[in-house]
């Protein structure tokens, strides 16, 4: 009896092997389909113009600073120099923020597209695609901040 039981165990686990290895690829399909449909909504947008225009700001300000620097002690270019690093450190994050926003979005359409009981909830991904669009306005708001900064010779 005891043999008996092994032998219906070891074909339970047998068959859940064989099971458990013929889904697999079902699963590695949705996880490429997936990993696609995000790449395709999120990565395929290069530099955005206004990544230009703030990597051209970048550029002329430090170019300023440069210039002013025979005028400025030497604390108070360190410390101008210091700020602009951190804009171009903030300016990074906001874009990483804005790429974390759209995968997760992206990855939610995904989840909301071939799941046919989820498609009546047309709302499913608000939340985040509002957080997609907050992230996208950090970025112009920043932008449209820091666009107005000069450096200014003191008389």
């Amino acid at each position: 009896m005891a043999g008996e039981q092994m032998k219906r165990y070891g074909y339970i686990v047998m068959m859940a092997f064989a099971s458990a290895c013929t889904s697999q690829p079902n699963m590695d399909d949705i996880a490429h389909q997936k990993a696609q449909f995000v790449n395709e909504e999120c990565n395929t947008v290069t530099e955005s113009p206004l990544s230009d225009s703030f990597n051209t700001f970048m550029t002329e300000r430090q170019k300023e600073l440069k210039t002013l620097r025979d005028e400025l002690s030497q604390e108070n270019y360190a410390q101008l120099d210091d700020a602009l690093q951190h804009f171009a450190t903030y300016w990074d994050q906001l874009h990483t923020e804005r790429d974390l926003a759209c995968e997760v979005n992206a990855t939610c359409q995904f989840i909301w597209l071939k799941s046919p009981e989820l498609q009546s909830n047309v709302d499913f991904c608000d939340g985040t695609d509002f957080e997609y669009s907050v992230s996208r306005a950090k970025i112009i708001n920043f932008f449209n901040d820091i666009e107005r900064i000069e450096l200014h010779r003191s008389r």
